[in-house]
């Protein structure tokens, strides 16, 4: 920020001719433009739109019949300029209107020469900030409507200051005409406990905290992969928490049927490991029993290929208890055992 008011235009808008002009004078000294001097509410709005001046002086008490308070609020509304007012009124009343037109100073006449410029370059650096905060959260907030993920901020007390156009769309929202947001008014029921349970938690610990919501819209189940992220002021107070939301529902839904597929496909293979059994250990235990009933050096040989035959096929068995295991494992963790036996009658 540059602290030297050269090339800073002034507009004055003052009745008095002497003031206006002892003004001229003395900001014209200190390195001041400036642009232009009024003596109505209608001519600062007026000038100030010509002449776009970096700071306006306003008197309150103006010829014609718009006076300064009036004429600062356009000015401030319609061309976000900042306003000082320079006034010889001081009553409670005048003060208290003045205020709620937003002005960036308030000086009494008669004024100092030192105080005047104290104000108004306090006003100018005001402004800066100002702006360069406006256009910062213009910038985050375009971000924001771009995300193709849910993006909600959170107040202390659990409302809603902030939601994009993306959790306004999912959440299947329409404009909600409050000036207060509740969680119950974006989120299903099921999922008003989830959120404020984390929000309690971040509030209590401080820390990030990252879950997956679980709800259901219109019937259609969905699940959120979502990180709830505490906004610190610089004494490291928590004022807002900010969360954001990415649909995992397609994902999870995958690995639900793949997980399925899984538990239908070592079933498959515990079915033929059965009939394996049965169709070879059977006939074997024939053979067996004839050539045991020879005793010659062919019948010792075709007993010792059948021998290592029974070893395969107990190695089978073995594989159908280990499958089995496999089983039992997804039952007891994924719930597949019902979904797998109808599966099975449906094929």
């Amino acid at each position: 920020m540059n602290l030297i008011p050269q090339n800073k235009k002034i507009l004055i808008i003052e009745d008095e001719f002497i003031t206006a002009s002892a003004l001229n004078l003395l900001l014209g000294g200190m390195g001041f433009e400036i642009v232009g001097v009024e003596d109505t509410g209608e001519g600062a709005i007026k000038a100030t739109e010509q002449l776009k001046p970096d700071i306006v002086l306003m008197d309150i008490v103006l010829n014609g019949e718009m006076n300064g308070i009036t004429a600062a609020t356009h000015i401030r509304e319609q061309f976000n300029i900042p306003v000082i007012y320079l006034t010889g009124q001081a009553d409670d009343s005048t003060i208290f209107q003045a205020i709620e037109s937003e002005p960036f100073g308030y000086i009494i006449k008669p004024f100092e020469e030192k105080n005047l410029k104290t104000s108004i370059m306090m006003a100018l650096y005001k402004h800066e900030l100002d702006q360069k905060l406006m256009e910062s959260e213009r910038r985050y907030r375009a971000i924001a409507e771009l995300a193709q993920d849910s993006i909600i901020i959170f107040d202390r007390d659990y409302s809603i200051a902030y939601l994009n156009s993306y959790a306004i769309q999912f959440f299947k929202k329409e404009r909600i005409g409050k000036s207060k947001i509740e969680l119950s008014d974006i989120f299903p029921q099921e999922l008003v406990d989830q959120v404020q349970r984390s929000l309690d938690s971040i509030l209590s610990e401080g820390r990030y905290q990252r879950i997956t919501l679980q709800g259901k819209l219109d019937s259609d189940e969905f699940w959120l992969d979502t990180i709830f992220v505490p906004i610190l002021s610089r004494t490291n107070n928590i004022t807002q928490i900010i969360a954001l939301s990415r649909d995992i529902t397609i994902q999870v839904l995958f690995d639900k049927e793949m997980e399925k597929q899984g538990i239908i496909q070592i079933e498959k293979n515990m079915e033929q490991f059965q009939i394996l059994n049965d169709e070879i250990r059977n006939p074997l235990a024939v053979i067996m029993s004839i050539i045991s009933l020879h005793d010659d050096e062919e019948s010792r040989i075709v007993l010792e290929q059948i021998d290592h035959i029974n070893n395969l096929v107990s190695r089978l068995d073995h594989g159908w208890v280990e499958s089995e295991k496999v089983r039992s494992f997804f039952i007891k963790h994924y719930g597949y055992g019902k979904l797998c036996q109808k599966d099975e009658h449906n094929m």
